[in-house]
């Protein structure tokens, strides 16, 4: 549908130079589709600015928008100074709700390109796309260090190309390498998924920042176990007394003073499934029913039991113990607790304590059911009350009747 109107149009505004002066009345047909699609919003990929000191770490994360657009399929490259960061990245909620795969790889000097696609059609969610875990250099000179999103292409489920535009961001380095401890405010990470949020009683959390060798941590004034330090980084587990709270103050000390502290939210469950590399994604820490590691190599049958081994189930019965060793009687969650194999309901037939493990860890065994898909990345989730487990852990079944291939 078209309109008629007049529009006075000024000489100057089509020149960027003097010209005589002179305004004329003409008539024009306006296409209100052009300016839709002129106006029409596209996806948005960014970063965020962040300042921080020389030695430490932090977790940056690469947001992405959809701004109503159906993306399946991304890729961009990442320009930054490799004399003064070093970086790794793991999908973040976005990718893993969507079952996507990341994979990354140097391609030039300072650059890196990511690859983020799934044998699926699922759009990517708004959201976290990945996390990036920065770390300054020890002797990195004070000043601005970008991070430039560079050739970013996007597809859809027709496999064409959409329109995303991309948003710069950058590290801020400040203040000298032993300017104290810190913690960064998205550096509370659960310990199996690697993503940040809230915390569960129990729960084992890996913490990001600056200054942390030889580190205590302190949850409300309570010390935790901590597992390992390193300059940039604690494990611990968070104390079983965070139970029914609503937030509590992490507090880093140093030789008994408090040197650093952090607010965050306490939820009753926050469960996470342990995977082989570490990254929170991919194939899991899951034992076959003889006891050997599942993997694509060493597939799970339909029917045989497995057990799988997570973090963040909350309060136990008996209570939990900060830092022991489970033994009899074995604690078990509070909360209930269900596994969901390739979106089949699987049967729970143990779900506690890891025998001869420190609280914290939680072991499940399950039926695969067998009705389940086969493959060797099929999707296991883990629920604990009303809260579950990050997508994008696998499990590699075979079906009845064929033959389970051998290990190599």
């Amino acid at each position: 549908m078209s309109s008629s109107v007049f529009i006075r149009v000024y000489p100057l505004l089509f020149f960027l130079n003097p010209v005589p002066f002179q305004s004329s009345s003409v008539f024009i047909r306006v296409y209100p589709l052009l300016f839709f699609l002129a106006s029409a919003p596209c996806a948005q990929l960014s970063l965020p600015p962040t300042t921080a000191p020389p030695a430490s770490s932090l977790v940056i994360p690469v947001t992405f928008a959809s701004e109503s657009a159906s993306i399946t399929a991304l890729q961009f490259d990442l320009q930054y100074d490799t004399s003064s960061l070093s970086l790794s990245a793991t999908v973040g909620s976005s990718a893993r709700t969507s079952e996507k795969t990341l994979y990354l790889w140097d391609f030039a000097p300072g650059k890196k390109r990511f690859v983020i696609i799934g044998l699926n059609q699922v759009p990517f969610v708004d959201g976290p796309l990945i996390n990036l875990f920065v770390t300054v250099n020890s002797n990195a000179p004070a000043g601005a260090y970008p991070l430039k999103l560079l050739n970013v292409v996007a597809t859809d489920l027709s496999a064409q190309a959409v329109t995303i535009k991309s948003v710069d961001g950058g590290i801020t380095v400040q203040g000298a390498a032993d300017s104290g401890s810190r913690l960064q405010p998205d550096g509370v990470l659960n310990g199996a998924s690697l993503l940040p949020g809230p915390v569960a009683p129990g729960e084992i959390v890996t913490l990001f920042g600056a200054g942390l060798q030889g580190a205590g941590v302190l949850f409300d004034g309570t010390p935790t176990p901590v597992l390992y330090t390193a300059p940039n980084q604690v494990n611990a587990i968070t104390p079983y007394g965070l139970q029914n709270k609503a937030s509590t103050q992490v507090q880093i000390t140093q030789a008994g003073q408090s040197v650093a502290q952090l607010s965050i939210s306490v939820v009753e469950s926050a469960p996470a499934i342990f995977t082989v590399d570490g990254s929170g994604v991919g194939p899991g820490t899951i034992l076959n029913q003889d006891y050997t590691l599942n993997s694509p190599s060493n597939p799970a049958g339909k029917g045989s039991t497995v057990m799988l081994f997570a973090t963040g189930a909350g309060q136990t019965d008996p209570p939990g113990t900060d830092g022991q060793i489970a033994g009899d009687p074995l604690p078990k969650p509070l909360l209930p607790v269900s596994v969901q194999i390739g979106g089949r309901q699987a049967q729970v037939v143990y779900a506690g304590a890891a025998p001869g493990m420190v609280a914290g860890v939680l072991q499940v065994n399950c039926i695969v059911p067998i009705a389940s898909r086969t493959g060797f990345a099929v999707p296991i989730i883990l629920s604990v009350g009303k809260t579950s487990s990050p997508a994008g852990v696998t499990l590699a079944i075979y079906g009845p009747g064929r033959r389970r291939p051998r290990m190599r």
